[in-house]
């Protein structure tokens, strides 16, 4: 009988001591992933990536609340705001930073060197000091590029409007990018007998005064992918509305706010193209071995509310020029959708 309640006293034991093993080996909780969004303005495009970004993530099985979390931050055009955000995720220790435009994705390089970056809506990253080399960065960094086809979109005014002179445009020339489109621009409007003529805001207070200076000034207006001029853009509809002014964006995500025509990249796609790069990262891929991509997929897109607007008496001139030049386009091999859209 001793020797029988011996056994048993044995065998509890060991179940005492190997169950929480085999309970922690089971149960044991996945590694939940976390991903600091930085922004540095609200507006239809950059909101666009983030939405693309997460959507492409949770396609891919990273689903928000189970195991990923974002922390979404928005600098609201502040650079030292943006500066604050990037520290924040590197004391945070964050596993990964996804960064949506040029400033954010600055403040992102300059507060770490370990943690991945995902940069996206930047054009010039080479000129931003995002990284030395579009193919192998050699750092932390990796993204993709929203550099917009800036040629093209001059000529697609000229196509439009063959008798144009003088071409306005609005830009902050704090922001690295638009330095680079307005410079490509003035190149575009000096090869096809143009003058650009430059209207500079330093925040978005200052839009509706610059639009209203070029007004009378020229016969279209150009807005590239300025972060300041983009999120007001609407003080510079209110002025193209009211003078009749033809008004041509890089950014087809805005076009419902009221300009005439946009031709560019579709930024939830261009979120959902940076997403596959970051999920590169998440796999091991180190983020300076994997090139620099660039945006796919043009858009052209027509306003018919404001062809009416600008062109009453004949707006399928406007119709038909933007059909030639969509063919034009295909012929040279551009992947390119045309649509029409209303004002929102």
């Amino acid at each position: 009988m001793m020797r029988k309640a011996k056994i048993i006293l044995t065998l509890s034991l060991v179940g005492i001591f190997f169950l929480p093993l085999c309970t922690f080996t089971v149960f044991a909780a996945p590694k939940v992933i976390k991903i600091g969004i930085t922004q540095i303005v609200e507006h239809p495009a950059l909101n666009a990536v983030r939405d693309g970004f997460i959507d492409a993530m949770a396609d891919q099985g990273y689903v928000e609340g189970e195991n990923v979390v974002y922390d979404k931050l928005n600098a609201q055009g502040d650079m030292a705001t943006a500066n604050t955000i990037a520290r924040k995720f590197v004391s945070e220790k964050v596993d990964m930073i996804l960064s949506i435009a040029t400033p954010t994705s600055m403040a992102a390089v300059n507060a770490t060197s370990t943690i991945p970056i995902v940069f996206s809506a930047v054009t010039d990253p080479l000129s931003a000091g995002l990284v030395k080399d579009l193919k192998h960065s050699g750092n932390n960094v990796t993204g993709i590029s929203d550099l917009t086809p800036v040629k093209r979109q001059i000529q697609l005014i000229k196509e439009l409007f063959p008798e144009a002179k003088t071409v306005g445009t609005l830009y902050n020339a704090s922001e690295v990018n638009s330095v680079t489109t307005n410079d490509l621009a003035k190149k575009a409007c000096q090869e096809l007998g143009m003058k650009l003529l430059e209207a500079t805001v330093s925040s978005s207070a200052d839009v509706y005064l610059a639009a209203q200076s070029l007004a009378g000034r020229v016969d279209a207006i150009y807005v590239s992918t300025d972060n300041t001029v983009v999120s007001a853009l609407d003080a510079v509809v209110q002025v193209t509305n009211k003078y009749k002014i033809p008004l041509v964006l890089a950014d087809p995500t805005t076009i419902g706010k009221g300009a005439l025509v946009a031709l560019g990249f579709n930024y939830y796609e261009h979120g959902r193209q940076a997403a596959d790069i970051a999920i590169k990262v998440l796999k091991g891929t180190k983020p300076g071995d994997i090139p620099v991509e660039f945006a796919k997929n043009l858009e052209l897109r027509i306003n018919m509310d404001t062809v009416v607007r600008i062109a009453s008496s004949a707006p399928e001139e406007i119709l038909n020029g933007c059909m030639s030049f969509y063919e034009k386009l295909k012929e040279e091999g551009a992947q390119l959708t045309i649509e029409t859209v209303v004002s929102k």
